[in-house]
């Protein structure tokens, strides 16, 4: 059987290709593609037909309730952008049976690649279908994963950084590397981290905000100045790193677990590894966090929860 695991259609556009191991005959990835692009290339995916033709694609989101979502916050043609087997009828040459996986739980099965046996999964992104935030247990013995919480859109961590990045003068859902790059603790102003702070809501754990931050918050924070590029990204980048640590801390207190899992688009901040690792955790990231990286993990996730062997976790095959 072979298996295409799939993300995109607006960005990361990217493929994972899964068959029969040809001694063991079990199920084991055999190429990977990841890429930023809005859109699969139909002559690419022809290429991909070599490993022969798919009898399932595995899509890392589900598209119709990103739908709903897409309504509720007043985007325009939200079906119409939605339409996902007219997608790939038109960048694949061949028909198959197509399932689709919870964008966020797509990011926590990156689980089944990390090393341990037991895991708190962090997933903290922009959107996904509606949660913004979600925590996840898993159990290598159990196979499966277990949301225990989640904080729904509007309330998102992303969007709030992303609207930073823009204050800032660069481009949001493009930029927010260079915006933390840009960040110096020795420029941490006070006003500017009461201006960046001023949108976010007091809670134990959960990032909440004040008000939606999907269309950003304009050009500039209010403050008795004018905040520096700098100022901003390092008052931003150390409130970014309380909030998602203290988060880290209130769920590995509460379920007795130091292994951690970060996925999402907010993994990529390379401050925030350093700060959860120098609090004692034991963290793992994936090499793409992000939602190309979820063409892989979305057939962990539908193969295991199709249970079709009991094995370590750590070994990647499965019976076809």
């Amino acid at each position: 059987m072979i298996i295409w695991g799939m993300s995109g259609k607006g960005h990361d556009a990217s493929v994972t290709v899964w068959g029969p191991n040809e001694t063991t005959g079990l199920i084991e990835l055999l190429h990977e593609d990841y890429t930023r692009d809005k859109k699969h290339d139909k002559e690419h995916l022809d290429q991909l037909l070599m490993y022969g033709d798919p009898e399932l694609v595995v899509w890392y989101e589900k598209p119709w309730k990103k739908a709903f979502r897409m309504l509720y916050a007043g985007q325009p043609q939200a079906f119409r952008r939605n339409m996902l087997r007219s997608y790939l009828k038109e960048v694949m040459s061949i028909k198959c049976k197509v399932v689709c996986v919870d964008h966020h739980e797509a990011h926590a099965g990156h689980f089944y690649d990390s090393p341990f046996e037991e895991a708190l999964i962090f997933v903290i992104d922009s959107i996904g279908e509606w949660d913004c935030t979600s925590v996840w247990k898993g159990k290598s013995y159990s196979g499966h994963l277990v949301k225990l919480d989640r904080v729904s859109y509007p309330d998102s961590l992303g969007l709030w950084y992303s609207s930073m990045t823009k204050v800032a003068g660069l481009k949001p859902n493009s930029d927010e590397g260079k915006f933390e790059s840009m960040s110096d603790d020795n420029h941490l102003d006070e006003y500017a981290l009461r201006a960046v702070e001023k949108y976010i809501m007091p809670h134990s754990w959960k990032p909440m905000f004040w008000e939606n931050l999907h269309r950003g918050v304009g050009d500039s924070l209010p403050g008795p100045k004018k905040f520096t590029p700098v100022e901003i990204a390092t008052a931003t980048q150390f409130a970014f790193s309380q909030k998602i640590t203290k988060m880290i801390q209130h769920w590995c207190d509460k379920e007795k677990i130091n292994n951690v899992v970060l996925a999402g688009g907010c993994a990529f901040n390379k401050g925030v590894r350093k700060d959860i690792t120098d609090l004692g955790y034991d963290l793992w990231v994936p090499d793409n966090p992000g939602d190309g990286g979820s063409a892989k993990s979305c057939v962990n996730v539908y193969l295991r929860k199709k249970a079709l062997i009991d094995i370590s976790l750590n070994q990647g095959p499965f019976h076809s």
